[in-house]
C-alpha cells in the first residue's frame, strides 16, 4: 500500500533498532517528523479558519471561541514540538532522552487538546458538525501514530513499553507529510451538498512549497 511505502523506510529502521546503529533511528523518524509537525500546524490554522468563515451562520460564537482556544493551544504546542525536534537533532547522547519527554509531553498534550474540543462543542448542523468531526480526526489520528514512535527512539525505555510502541507503529503507522497533506485535504474539501460549506472548506487545503519542506495554510495564502 502507498502509505506503508511512503514511510516504510523510517519505520524498518525504528522497529529494527536493535540491528541497526542508533543514529539511523533517530534521524529516520526525526527528519519525518519534523515534517508531519510542520504540515500539521497550517492545518490546524485551517480548521480554526473554517469555524471563523461559519460563525454566525451554522457555528455559534461559543463554538468558535472554543475552537479558536483549542486551535491557539495546539498551534502553540506543535510550535513548542517543532522547536524541540530540531534541538534534538542538535543535542548530544546524554540531553536526548529529556529531549524525547518533553516532545512526548507536548504531543500528549496537543493530543488531550483535540480529544477534549469536540464535546465542548454544541453545533446543531449535522453537516457542519460531520466536518469538523473528520477533520478534527485526521488531525488526531497522525499526532497519536507519531507520538507511538518516540519510545521507539529512547535507548532507556523499558522493554515492555518498547515491545507496545513497536506494536502500535506496527498496526498505527503514521502517513508521510506529504501523505498526510494528501489526506487532509481531501477530508477537508470533500463535498457535503452544503453549498455555503462546501464553498468555505474548498479554499483551506495545505500546501509544500520547494525542497525545505515549508508548509503553507491555503487559508492565508492570496
Amino acid at each position: 500500500m502507498k502509505k506503508k511505502v511512503g514511510i516504510g523506510k523510517a519505520l524498518v529502521v525504528l522497529v529494527m533498532c536493535g540491528t541497526l546503529t542508533w543514529t539511523a533511528c533517530s534521524t529516520a523518524w526525526v527528519n519525518e517528523a519534523e515534517q508531519i509537525v510542520a504540515a500539521l500546524i497550517p492545518a490546524t490554522a485551517n480548521l480554526v479558519a473554517l469555524v471563523a468563515i461559519l460563525q454566525g451562520k451554522n457555528v455559534s460564537a461559543a463554538d468558535l471561541q472554543t475552537i479558536q482556544s483549542a486551535g491557539s493551544q495546539a498551534g502553540a504546542d506543535l510550535q513548542l514540538m517543532q522547536s524541540l525536534i530540531a534541538a534534538y537533532q542538535q543535542a548530544d547522547a546524554a540531553t536526548q532522552p529529556g529531549l524525547l519527554n518533553q516532545i512526548q509531553a507536548e504531543m500528549s498534550a496537543v493530543q488531550s487538546t483535540f480529544n477534549g474540543l469536540l464535546p465542548a462543542l454544541h453545533i446543531k448542523d449535522a453537516t457542519t458538525q460531520a466536518k469538523i468531526t473528520a477533520v478534527v480526526g485526521i488531525l488526531l489520528s497522525e499526532v497519536q501514530s507519531v507520538a507511538a514512535i518516540v519510545p521507539l527512539l529512547n535507548p532507556g525505555a523499558a522493554p515492555g513499553m518498547m515491545a507496545m510502541a513497536a506494536k502500535q507503529v506496527r498496526q498505527q503507522s503514521p502517513l508521510t507529510a506529504s501523505e498526510f497533506a494528501v489526506s487532509y485535504n481531501a477530508t477537508m474539501t470533500a463535498k457535503t451538498g452544503n453549498a455555503e460549506l462546501d464553498h468555505a472548506a474548498a479554499g483551506l487545503r495545505i500546501h509544500l512549497h520547494g525542497k525545505s519542506a515549508r508548509w503553507a495554510s491555503a487559508g492565508l495564502l492570496k
